[in-house]
């Protein structure tokens, strides 16, 4: 009935440690040598107060505590992760980053109520972070509130109307379920239409197979993940496939 998965620690919320690590990436850009560095990364990095008035010496720990934290988590070394950022908040409490690593983390292991308190920071401390405001909005999707994710993830388009296509067509895959979950099947085939078999992203196939996995249609719903399995990279599968996982249509074989 149920179409086999990898280790669903290992896939959970994976888009939510890519966004994260890609804080990482920049602060490990701008730590060869702050004088060459790009001043939009310069900007993201001092916008926090705290860390600007951190010594060198204090910024270069901070940064490979946070290149160290983020490299365990993507490993699926979870505890040391939370360790090194555990190390690393010693250091500076004010940094938005540090708070959206931090959520991956828990999230990872599934404490989704610590990882919403800590995107909640991360939030507070930068209101401008679209992808962290995605990511915290994720947690009412993981909780199976799908009334309020629905609601959250449908603002989150309205007030983000410049987001690359792949990630619009992400969100609205995940509406097009949180519909699905509350019986309003006529407004998930209405989100469908906004799909394509020739796009760039899984969304028109993943999408046909949730509605079929809500009619209780295993069979119909697996051919669409085979086919979309032999068009898309594993990478690309796997994120649309969380949501699978998180809504109770796929089950995770280890």
């Amino acid at each position: 009935m149920f179409l086999e998965s990898k280790n669903l620690l290992h896939r959970t919320t994976t888009l939510l440690t890519l966004l994260c690590t890609a804080h990482f990436i920049v602060i490990s850009a701008s730590s060869q040598n702050d004088d060459k560095a790009d001043p939009a990364v310069v900007k993201i990095l001092n916008d926090s107060s705290e860390f600007g008035e951190l010594s060198k010496e204090e910024k270069e720990d901070l940064r490979k505590l946070l290149r160290e934290a983020a490299s365990l988590l993507n490993g699926i070394r979870v505890q040391e992760s939370l360790e090194k950022i555990i190390e690393a908040e010693s250091i500076v409490s004010n940094f938005a980053p540090l708070y959206n690593l931090k959520g991956a983390a828990y999230t990872k292991i599934r404490d989704f109520d610590k990882a919403q308190a800590a995107f909640e920071k991360a939030v507070l401390l930068d209101p401008k972070a679209i992808m962290t405001k995605f990511n915290l909005v994720e947690m009412h999707f993981v909780k199976k509130n799908y009334s309020l994710a629905d609601k959250e993830f449908s603002k989150f388009l309205s007030l983000n109307k410049d987001l690359p296509a792949s990630t619009k067509a992400l969100v609205k895959y995940k509406i097009l379920i949180c519909n699905l979950k509350q019986g309003n099947d006529s407004n998930a085939k209405e989100i469908i239409k906004n799909f394509d078999y020739l796009d760039d992203h899984p969304a028109f196939y993943y999408s046909n197979a949730a509605i079929h996995f809500n009619k209780r249609e295993p069979i119909k719903a697996n051919s669409w993940l085979k086919a979309a399995s032999k068009i898309y990279k594993p990478s690309i599968n796997d994120v649309y496939s969380d949501s699978l996982i998180e809504s109770g249509w796929l089950e995770n074989i280890e």
